[in-house]
């Protein structure tokens, strides 16, 4: 783990004044960080989580930016859905899954496939971690999809990606703290 990389982006972090732009920032390190091919930031309001920010390379190539924007924009997730989102936020449980597809039926959460149909989307490996305030109170949550190994294919997150994450997190808090 690159700790000068990472004191670098929390002072970024810091430094930024808009929240939007931050939460922006913060998705695109971390998708930098772990090479995720796509990845959301979500924030709870109430018995929901909100779509605060979306970036997927693979829909922004094919539709264009703004279309894949568009596209990727969705109604907020319920708190009672299965949704590994949900249980995340739920739970402050980290799930780290190697293939969304292959998911024992026994989990307590589920992935929608049929996201991935409408969009000509596969999603395969998923990294969610809670974003927690000072008090430890889940905020957020931020999803990572497809990991992208050397050769280029979309991989399971590892141990790594994972502590870095979470580390990207630590930094995320420490600079939401003074706004």
């Amino acid at each position: 783990m690159d700790h000068d990389a990472l004191a670098r982006i929390g002072d970024a972090l810091a430094a930024e004044p808009d929240r939007q732009r931050a939460l922006e920032l913060l998705l695109t390190e971390a998708r930098r960080l772990t090479r995720a091919q796509a990845g959301t930031v979500y924030l709870r309001e109430g018995d929901r989580l909100r779509f605060a920010a979306v970036q997927n390379d693979l829909l922004a190539r094919r539709f264009g930016a703004d279309e894949a924007r568009r596209r990727l924009a969705a109604e907020p997730l319920a708190l009672v859905e299965p949704s590994v989102a949900s249980y995340v936020a739920l739970t402050r449980a980290v799930v780290n899954i190697p293939d969304v597809y292959e998911l024992p039926l026994e989990r307590p959460y589920e992935f929608d496939r049929h996201w991935d149909a409408v969009h000509g989307y596969r999603t395969q490996s998923m990294l969610a971690m809670p974003l927690r305030d000072g008090r430890g109170e889940v905020f957020g949550v931020v999803q990572l999809i497809n990991a992208v190994g050397d050769t280029g294919t979309v991989v399971a997150f590892d141990q790594e990606q994972e502590e870095i994450l979470g580390a990207l997190l630590t930094q995320f808090m420490r600079a939401r703290a003074a706004w």
